[in-house]
C-alpha cells in the first residue's frame, strides 16, 4: 500500500528527525554542524540550531524544547521557539547516539554514547544524574520510567538493560536481539512494558525479562517505533523503505506504506488515523 498522500522534499539529506506534538514542525539533524527546524506543511525552513562541532545524530522534540546528541561528543538542549541554546549535557566521551527526553513530563533526558555508557539528566539545571556503565557495546538509545525510578537502555551488543535510577545498579539484562537496539518506546500505562526494534520489533515485560510480543515483517533494520496513544497499535520505520502499522494484542501487521528511500522515523498523526514519516533523503510523507 503506498498511500502517500503529500510529500515534502526539504532538500537536504538529513539522517534523523523528530516532530512536534501537532506534528505541524519537523527538527532534522544532519550531515553538518546543525540541526533544522521545518514547516511540515510547505516544506519551509524556519530555524537552524547551531553550536555542535561534529554532525549531529539524535534528536527529540517536546513541548517547546529539542534534544540534540552529536558526534562532538555532547548533547544540547534548545529553546524551539528562539533557537536559544539552554544547556549543554557534557560527560561522553565519544559519540553521542541517541538524545531522548523521558519521565512523565519530560523533566529528563536519557542519552546513549559510543562509549558504552547512559546517562541521565536533569534538564532544569543541565546537571548528569547518573551514569549507567555494563554494556559491551555503544549505548544507542534508552527510555526512563514516568516514575523516574528506572531507565531502560538499549545497545549495539543487541540487549536491554534495566537500571535502578538511584543506585545505579542493573536490575536486569534482556538478550533482545541479534544485532544492534536501535530505538525503545515506553508501554504506557502498565510500567513494565517496553518496545524495542532491530531487525524486527519486541515487547518486553521488563520486570520479568519475557517478550510478550513479536512483531516480524520488515526486512531490513528499523530506526523507529512509536505507540499510539491508548498503546493498541505500534508504527514503525525501517530502512527497508516501508513504514508499518502493527496490532500490539495479535502482533499482525495491520498496514504497510511504501516510500522512495530508506525511512529514519514515522509518528503517529493527531487523531492518530494517519501517520507522518521521514526518509533519510529529508522527505516527508504522509500515510
Amino acid at each position: 500500500m503506498t498511500g502517500s498522500i503529500l510529500q515534502l522534499d526539504l532538500k537536504a539529506r538529513d539522517l534523523t528527525c523528530a516532530f512536534n506534538a501537532d506534528r505541524t514542525r519537523a527538527v532534522t539533524g544532519v550531515i553538518g554542524l546543525t540541526a533544522r527546524i521545518w514547516d511540515t506543511a510547505t516544506g519551509e525552513l524556519i530555524r537552524e540550531l547551531a553550536g555542535h562541532t561534529n554532525r549531529i545524530w539524535g534528536v527529540a522534540w517536546n513541548g517547546s524544547r529539542i534534544l540534540t546528541g552529536s558526534r562532538d561528543a555532547t548533547a544540547r538542549l534548545w529553546n524551539a521557539d528562539t533557537g536559544e541554546c539552554l544547556h549543554v549535557l557534557e560527560g561522553h566521551t565519544a559519540f553521542v547516539r541517541s538524545a531522548e527526553f523521558s519521565g512523565g513530563d519530560g523533566a529528563y533526558a536519557i542519552t546513549g554514547s559510543q562509549d558504552r555508557d547512559t546517562r541521565v539528566w536533569d534538564l532544569a539545571t543541565g546537571a548528569c544524574l547518573r551514569t549507567f556503565s555494563g554494556h559491551l557495546d555503544s549505548a544507542y538509545c534508552g527510555v526512563v520510567t514516568t516514575d523516574g525510578a528506572q531507565a531502560i537502555s538499549g545497545s549495539r551488543d543487541g540487549t536491554l538493560r534495566v537500571w535502578n535510577v538511584a543506585t545505579g545498579e542493573a536490575v536486569r539484562v534482556i538478550e533482545a536481539h541479534q544485532y544492534h537496539v536501535q530505538h525503545l518506546a515506553w508501554g504506557g500505562p502498565r510500567e513494565d512494558r517496553v518496545a524495542s526494534c532491530s531487525q524486527h520489533i519486541a515487547l518486553w515485560d521488563v520486570a520479568a525479562g519475557e517478550c510478550l510480543q513479536a512483531f516480524e515483517g520488515h526486512q531490513e533494520t528499523i530506526r523507529s517505533v512509536e505507540f499510539t496513544a491508548d498503546y493498541t497499535r505500534l508504527v514503525s520505520a525501517c530502512h527497508d523503505r516501508t513504514v508499518k502499522v502493527w496490532d500490539v494484542a495479535s502482533g499482525k501487521c495491520l498496514d504497510t506504506y511504501k516510500g522512495k528511500s530508506l525511512f529514519v522515523m514515522a509518528s503517529w498523526l493527531p487523531g492518530e488515523g494517519s501517520v507522518i514519516a521521514a526518509d533519510e533523503q529529508a522527505r516527508l510523507y504522509r500515510f
